[in-house]
């Protein structure tokens, strides 16, 4: 009875060792898509930061050609109120 025992545990200990290395697998890989995660996060996060700086710059643009499109038909009105003001 005592042998029954003895290999029983034998048994359950050989069974834990080899769950222990498969989590031990799994945790290596788990760190490992961790890792290429984070690589593909800094990765995103550039672009994103990128792509903020492009859309502010053609913000700033739009703004800049909308001054100047406001600034020439201002120059038209004063151009065309003479005429419209002798006219009548």
């Amino acid at each position: 009875m005592d042998m029954e025992l003895l290999d029983l545990l034998e048994d359950r200990v050989a069974a834990l060792v080899n769950e222990l290395e498969t989590l031990r697998d799994a945790h290596k890989a788990t760190l490992a898509q961790v890792a290429s995660l984070t690589e593909v996060r800094a990765s995103l996060e550039e672009e994103n930061r990128a792509l903020n700086e492009a859309l502010a710059q053609e913000k700033q643009v739009k703004d800049t050609v909308a001054q100047r499109i406001d600034s020439m038909l201002l120059q038209l009105e004063r151009i065309d109120a003479p005429e419209h003001a002798a006219a009548e």
